[in-house]
């Protein structure tokens, strides 16, 4: 079982394998099996009187009329996609991932996973999921971002990251960012496994997930101890610059992930 510091967003998987189920590109079983690969246990509650399994919960949410799942990945500042204020968007925020399940008038069900690890490092752990459902309300269409923008913001945001990073001479100070970023520019894409998208995601998706992964692991190694950056000024300056490449890359993320069912 793959650890859940490891796995993909569980939001991500729901929406992405969801809007396969709801297009007859997946069975329940498949969207079940995809959903919880990196859990021993998954109940929603909130949608019915009783908890329901994944199953349970996707069927219902269909019959209620869903057409389309989104997946959300806000943080302090950066909200895009969310309702307004209420239950939903304060706890979407708090675990930094939920997914809306909308109806063509923007009416709906959101859904909050918790994640709890049970065990110790020496017996073992394994993570159970508790979706959390809300009633929402999204008017109008979906604000994206979209693949192109995306694209578009995650190129010109690596450019001003890495040339921020240049002029603070950060391989003096922090010698495995410089390497990674290096390392990035002349890396070979890994493909990302068809458990994680299905197979109807367009290629551009696909190669920007990959893309934004790779800089999410540029971005977990800047983020540490500062090292050798002793001056206020360049330690104010890289948080800056890393905290608009990590906003860009979040929404890479999201963009990638919603985009089953979309135009190229």
């Amino acid at each position: 079982m793959t650890s859940a510091a490891a796995a993909p967003p569980r939001s991500a998987l729901l929406a992405a394998w969801g809007n396969a189920w709801l297009s007859g590109d997946a069975a329940v079983p498949e969207l079940v099996s995809r959903v919880t690969a990196h859990d021993d246990d998954h109940l929603v509650v909130g949608l019915a009187p009783d908890d329901l399994p994944v199953e349970g919960a996707v069927t219902r949410l269909r019959a209620a009329g869903v057409t389309r799942l989104r997946v959300v990945l806000p943080a302090p500042g950066d909200v895009v996609g969310l309702p307004g204020p209420g239950p939903f968007t304060a706890a979407a925020l708090s675990a930094s991932e939920g997914v809306l399940a909308l109806r063509e008038d923007g009416t709906g069900s959101g859904l909050v996973p918790t994640l709890t690890s049970h065990g110790s490092p020496f017996d073992g752990t394994v993570t159970t999921v508790t979706w959390t459902a809300y009633d929402v309300c999204v008017p109008g269409p979906d604000p994206g971002p979209y693949l192109h923008d995306a694209e578009h913001d995650l190129r010109r945001g690596v450019l001003e990251c890495v040339g921020t990073l240049r002029d603070l001479d950060v391989a003096r100070w922090r010698p495995e960012v410089a390497e990674a970023l290096q390392d990035l520019r002349s890396a070979a894409r890994a493909g990302i496994d068809e458990e994680e998208l299905p197979g109807g995601y367009p290629p551009r998706a696909r190669e920007l997930l990959v893309r934004a992964r790779q800089l999410a692991g540029v971005l977990s190694i800047a983020g540490g101890d500062l090292g050798g950056a002793v001056d206020t000024r360049e330690a104010v300056a890289r948080e800056a610059a890393l905290r608009e490449l990590a906003r860009v890359v979040r929404r890479a993320h999201v963009a990638a992930y919603n985009a089953y069912g979309l135009p190229a």
